[in-house]
């Protein structure tokens, strides 16, 4: 440390301190070092982690499903700004994910690989930026824990990187806001980058979008080493992130009079007022899932106590706040402001807590460092505990990702059924030749995607039963969640039921079950279950 001080303040031990290092380091190791394979590192343990299972289907009910559907019928139609899913206009997502899902397809061809591919891609892109995020504000060695850490998340990996969501869009452009904000106390042009990141966040998923723009915001106003910025730099943020997102608004507000009702009316405000999903949920229960998605990070309270009682020791509780950095204060705004987001939200989705994962893995990669280079009377315990804290972290790593990889796998299991309909659909107009399909039920995204063709959904609770609807003087018994095809002379068939397969095909069903009920449906007619047709 006090040579590291010495070659700060004068540029020519500067000098001799690295021409004698250049002496003792062969030129190998220091080409090896230059490579940064810490950054090889994080991106192999992500490959890991976020690919696999990337080509095997189904895709899944809901977001999966839905989200390569509006994407094949983008490219099938050719109209990237007029999103449809089953033929009907999709008003409740903007248009990022389905540009990068549509441009994936018509680069790799329709494919579950190709579907899922672009949130990969933003999955690996958040975690080089979280390092870039630890290296540029405490170093490498912050930059490399803070990327590790997110993939023992649940949601990181499910959500953020291996599923085809907008979630994954929305987090690689939110952390890409933040990293540009820190760089803009040094450059001024990261400002623009900065407002450019946040109106493509808003592009990903709405309102979720906005959490960067009130970070920065705040930052700006609260957070000393930030109000450089300043006034100007927000007009820049703003102005920028307006001049991109707001194009997509406006299309929409004139040319689709749904649109306000069904975007901003019901998949905005009425999710931050009321209660949407299936089950309603205590206020409380936002809380315990943050908590129980970063549990295992638990050790890492050993070398906080440690360092934080150090400092108490040297300066009090004054002093230790006053002593904390900015970009340390900046991970806890965008912890506070991401998990209230989360909470202050009516509608209790688990995966809401997302965007405050990422300032948890930016403040434990910062704890870590901190603990490991620490100096002083408190060096001994600090480091020792970080080390101890690592291990206990990395031992459990391997439990952890294969709890996440079974519930991942459950998840994909629930959708075998509609996956199963769909190639049943398929099968039958192999057969008997094309025709129109009703379900009586609720709609299944991963029906109509592996149908390949328009679904007409009649719950239970509409006026007119299935089998009026069908136009058959003589249709056949029509249950609840039977999938029924009408052909061209009028004839209907019941293709399947969903209740039948569920038993079947369902996660309860053994898999070699499931495996001859595929085979089954495909062998006959040689469907190919990668490619749906036009």
């Amino acid at each position: 440390m006090e040579e590291r001080g010495a070659a700060n303040g004068n540029p020519a031990r500067r000098h001799q301190l690295q021409s004698t290092r250049g002496e003792l380091v062969p030129g190998g190791v220091r080409a090896l070092g230059n490579l940064r394979l810490e950054i090889v590192l994080v991106l192999a343990l992500g490959l890991l982690a976020l690919t696999p299972g990337i080509s095997k289907p189904p895709l899944v009910d809901w977001d999966e499903a839905t989200y390569a559907q509006v994407a094949h019928e983008v490219v099938a139609s050719g109209h990237y700004l007029d999103l449809t899913w089953n033929g009907q206009p999709y008003l409740r997502k903007p248009p990022l994910l389905f540009w990068e899902i549509a441009a994936s397809f018509r680069t790799f061809g329709e494919s579950e690989f190709a579907a899922r591919l672009p949130s990969v891609l933003m999955g690996l892109g958040t975690l080089m930026l979280i390092y870039l995020c630890g290296t540029a504000t405490v170093g490498r060695l912050a930059g490399t824990v803070a990327a590790i850490v997110p993939l023992q998340f649940y949601f990181f990996i499910s959500r953020g990187g291996r599923d085809c969501a907008t979630d994954a869009p929305m987090l690689f452009f939110s952390t890409l806001a933040i990293y540009a904000l820190v760089r803009a106390r040094e450059k001024r042009r990261w400002v623009a980058v900065c407002g450019g990141a946040i109106g493509l966040a808003i592009l990903s998923k709405g309102l979720a979008g906005i959490i960067p723009l009130i970070v920065v915001s705040m930052a700006v106003a609260l957070i000393p080493g930030f109000e450089m910025i300043g006034s100007p730099g927000l007009r820049v943020v703003y102005a920028v992130a307006t001049v991109t997102a707001a194009p997509w608004y406006i299309y929409q507000m004139l040319g689709n009079p749904d649109f306000i009702a069904i975007f901003v009316g019901h998949e905005t405000l009425a999710r931050l007022t009321s209660h949407l999903e299936d089950d309603t949920r205590p206020a409380g229960y936002t809380i315990r899932v943050f908590l129980s998605e970063i549990r295992h990070l638990w050790p890492l309270a050993l070398p906080l106590a440690a360092l934080v009682g150090g400092r108490l020791r040297a300066g009090g509780l004054r002093d230790a706040i006053a002593r904390m950095s900015a970009t340390t204060w900046l991970w806890l705004l965008w912890l506070a402001v991401a998990l209230g987001a989360a909470c202050a939200v009516q509608t209790k989705l688990p995966w809401y807590i997302l965007p405050s994962l990422v300032p948890v893995a930016l403040l434990a990669g910062t704890l870590v460092a901190r603990a490991l280079q620490s100096q002083g009377s408190v060096r001994p315990f600090a480091t020792g505990f970080g080390i101890l804290a690592l291990t206990i972290v990395v031992a459990h790593a391997p439990d952890r990702w294969r709890a996440i990889s079974h519930l991942h796998h459950e998840q994909r299991l629930r959708s075998m059924p509609s996956f199963m309909m769909g190639l049943a659909a398929r099968r039958t107009v192999a057969l008997k030749g094309p025709g129109q399909l009703y379900f009586a039920g609720v709609p299944l995204p991963t029906l109509v995607y592996y149908a390949a063709m328009r679904c007409d959904f009649v719950s239970d609770d509409q006026p007119t039963p299935i089998s009026d609807v069908i136009g058959d003087p003589q249709p056949p018994p029509v249950n609840y969640h039977d999938l029924v095809m009408v052909n061209d002379s009028g004839e209907s068939t019941v293709v399947a039921n969903l209740g039948t397969e569920w038993r079947v095909s369902g996660p309860e069903a053994p898999r070699d079950q499931r495996q001859l009920r595929r085979l089954e449906l495909e062998a006959p007619t040689g469907i190919s279950v990668g490619t749906p047709p036009p």
